[in-house]
């Protein structure tokens, strides 16, 4: 097999980690531990920005309100649910295939990078990418290109032969702002009509079905 693309760059939650039932209990149990009654579907609605700017759009909180909340959901998530983390099936796979092939890595995450980083070590995955790069680390976080294009510098890459992999519409609007060749959207959290509506190029239902578009025969 021969991979398509030249540079590779992963979202982290919901794409490579299994973190989506973590991240939004620990959102739950966050926000309304500050008074908010908001339920998981709701919650579902919003998913994707950084939490400071899901807890603007759905419930107006200004900056004060939402940083006391994001502080506490930071402590809660690194303290209990982060240990949980797992790789998604296919991820390791799929990671050793262009790890073969010596396709430059990149994760870009809407998480701070130092949460990023410490996920990708519980997993054991710090030797596989390049860099990791979080909702602080460039000057906007997803979906403006900022993160996808200062990744893509660290790997010396180009945009034309990049391909961006995620699972939301942050993910889909990022790789599209960044002009990169492909954006392959996993569906779960949206379906791919909805990904493709935010710039999606190709979907696929799970890991092997990235694995099948990352790779010619």
């Amino acid at each position: 097999m021969r991979p398509r693309y030249e540079s590779v760059i992963f979202d982290l939650d919901g794409t490579l980690a299994d973190t989506e039932p973590l991240v939004i209990g620990c959102m739950l149990d966050t926000i309304n531990a500050h008074g908010h009654a908001v339920d998981e579907e709701l919650l579902l609605k919003f998913i994707g920005p950084p939490l400071p700017v899901m807890l603007y759009n759905m419930l107006g909180l200004d900056g004060e309100q939402s940083h006391a909340i994001y502080m506490d959901y930071l402590k809660r998530y690194e303290d209990v649910y982060m240990p949980q983390t797992r790789p998604l099936p296919g991820a390791e796979p799929l990671l050793d295939a262009l790890g073969a092939a010596e396709v430059p890595l990149a994760v870009v995450t809407n998480k701070r990078e130092d949460a990023g980083r410490k996920t990708v070590e519980l997993l054991g995955w710090t030797d596989r990418f390049e860099t990791i790069i979080g909702a602080d680390t460039a000057s906007d976080p997803k979906p403006h290109a900022a993160p996808l294009l200062h990744a893509l510098e660290i790997l010396e890459g180009e945009p034309e032969s990049a391909v961006m992999v995620g699972d939301t519409e942050s993910d889909m609007g990022a790789g599209r702002n960044a002009k990169f060749a492909g954006v392959i959207g996993i569906v779960g959290v949206r379906d791919a009509d909805y990904l493709r509506r935010f710039g999606a190029t190709h979907t696929a239902d799970n890991l092997v079905g990235v694995q099948r578009l990352l790779f010619s025969v």
